[in-house]
């Protein structure tokens, strides 16, 4: 009896072994083929969000260069149009769209007779130059409200017919844009659009403006590229338009070296043969690098590329050590590893954790309330000083609890995510996008004396439903309304423009969604397009 008692509890610690064994191994295959799925999903999910900052980066540079575009417009047809003109006048008119247009870094008129005038900035003022073929020139320093203190250096044997502004204008009906070349009278690298000013059929002069690279530069620098990322612009023949700020002074001394504009491999690039077709991108692989070359779509007009580098690791953080972790979590328990990755959290960069999270929404890196009325209300202050008009927006996703519901909460945060990058990517240097809470953005945007409130808001709502639609399966359903208020007499504050914003939001809400509604404006909707519940 005791011997067969002794065979059950073998019997049983056996069955038990087994079942212990076959546990740990069950496990194991799990972890393995969680390690193969992960890798694969991880990969894909990176390169997709790679090719998104590189579709936003794109963006972004081309709504920098239309302020170039913009400026050479207005001058050529002020130039064409005015008969009776002075130089005065047109030296001032081009000092005022340099004051509107921050990206602008310098203005360039020459007339078909070889004369020239030139007003650029310079050490937070302008300098105005202008010139003949008979020898006269001059050079005049001037403030930052264009005044004049003084004279400087005039340019010395200067013809503007032989510069490369000049000769793309000049061969072309509509703007164009030069390669990269150096500047005449320093080692800096430009980029300039131009155009004809014309009458008649006749060329009367040729008007050129280049763009800050330095600008453009921290442009790149700001855009959610991830740790250790770079992103740059080229020419197609490879050469360096705009770079991260850290290369800024590298850029300058190769120029002053060699006397031409410095190449990707000039500064270490790694840079394969670039896609051809406008608004495609393609990744390729060197060493442990990724690299994303982008071309900008056809409507741009232009022929530069977007090329971003990043470590493969960076693009998937953690994704190396994705097998052993999950091993670790087999052999010890959960909750250990939670702790030690909750620690790990808390002591990495606390002090730039805390000042992000006191200033910053934590899901789309936007500006959140708090930080939204101290910057707003400067903001508003300010243009109410300059006499410039601002536009409040509030925005609010239609169906959104609904995408929450049927696809998961993470599918919502891609929403409000995809939101906030089209929010950045429509508005200028300056202004503000803000998230309050749940599906609710805020802006504050600064308008140019030509620009409708109602047009400037409609571009960007129709914008940020276009990105949800296009670029998250599964929104289609999802539409943006927005009610805005625009402060002409300078009298309103922010809190005030946020209130008639967002009554405009609630009551046409009422009438129909996925429109634009004026607080200012009796009719409230933004276009006769029948009503349409999102």
């Amino acid at each position: 009896m005791r011997r067969r008692r002794i065979l059950m509890r073998s019997r049983g610690y056996v069955i038990a072994i087994v079942l212990i064994v076959a546990i740990i191994l069950t496990q194991a295959i799990a972890t393995i083929t969680g390690v193969v799925l992960a890798t694969r999903q991880v990969d894909a999910a990176a390169l997709d969000t790679y090719e998104y900052v590189g579709d936003l980066t794109a963006e972004r540079v081309a709504r920098y260069a239309e302020s170039a575009t913009d400026v050479v417009k207005g001058t050529a047809v002020q130039i064409g149009d005015d008969t009776d003109g002075t130089r005065e006048s047109l030296a001032q008119a081009m000092y005022q769209r340099l004051e509107r247009e921050p990206s602008v870094r310098g203005i360039y008129v020459g007339w078909a007779t070889g004369e020239y005038l030139v007003v650029r900035r310079k050490d937070g003022g302008y300098e105005e130059l202008l010139g003949g073929p008979d020898g006269t020139q001059q050079g005049v320093l001037r403030d930052g409200v264009f005044r004049e203190i003084g004279d400087i250096e005039a340019l010395v044997d200067y013809d503007p017919r032989t510069r490369p502004w000049y000769q793309v204008g000049a061969a072309h009906s509509s703007v164009a844009w030069t390669d990269p070349y150096i500047e005449y009278d320093t080692s800096n690298t430009l980029v300039s659009a131009s155009q004809a000013a014309r009458r008649e059929g006749e060329l009367l002069a040729v008007v050129g403006a280049d763009l800050s690279l330095e600008r453009l530069g921290r442009v790149l620098d700001d855009l959610p590229y991830g740790e250790g990322a770079e992103a740059f612009v080229l020419s197609p023949a490879g050469e360096v338009i705009a770079a991260p700020s850290t290369y800024l002074e590298r850029l300058r001394e190769v120029a002053a070296a060699s006397g031409e504009v410095p190449t990707a491999a000039d500064i270490g690039l790694t840079v394969t043969e670039p896609p051809t077709r406008p608004g495609t991108t393609e990744f390729t692989r060197a060493g442990s690098q990724i690299l994303l070359d982008a071309t900008f779509p056809a409507q741009e007009r232009l022929d530069w590329t977007i090329h971003i580098s990043a470590q493969e690791s960076q693009l998937s953080a953690g994704l190396g050590g994705v097998g052993a972790t999950l091993w670790w979590i087999t052999a010890i328990s959960l909750v250990l590893l939670a702790a030690a990755a909750v620690f790990a959290w808390r002591v990495r960069h606390p002090l730039r954790r805390l000042r992000e999270r006191a200033l910053t929404d934590p899901l789309t890196g936007l500006t959140n309330r708090s930080e939204l009325m101290r910057r707003g209300g400067i903001v508003v202050a300010a243009a109410a000083t300059r006499g410039d008009r601002v536009m409040v927006t509030t925005i609010d996703l239609d169906r959104f609890k609904q995408l929450n519901d049927n696809q998961g909460h993470d599918v919502g945060d891609r929403a409000l995510i995809a939101v906030a990058f089209a929010l950045r990517a429509c508005v200028r240097d300056g202004d503000i996008v803000a998230r309050l809470g749940g599906d609710e953005f805020v802006t504050v945007q600064v308008l140019r004396s030509r620009d409708a409130g109602r047009t400037v808001a409609t571009r960007v709502r129709d914008e940020v439903e276009r990105e949800l639609h296009t670029r998250l399966s599964g929104a289609e359903d999802v539409g943006v309304t927005m009610g805005i208020a625009v402060a002409t007499d300078g009298g309103t504050d922010l809190t005030a423009l946020l209130k008639l914003a967002d009554m405009a939001l609630i009551r046409g809400k009422q009438t129909a969604k996925g429109r634009v509604y004026d607080a200012a404006a009796e009719d409230h909707p933004d276009s006769p397009a029948a009503p349409t519940d999102r």
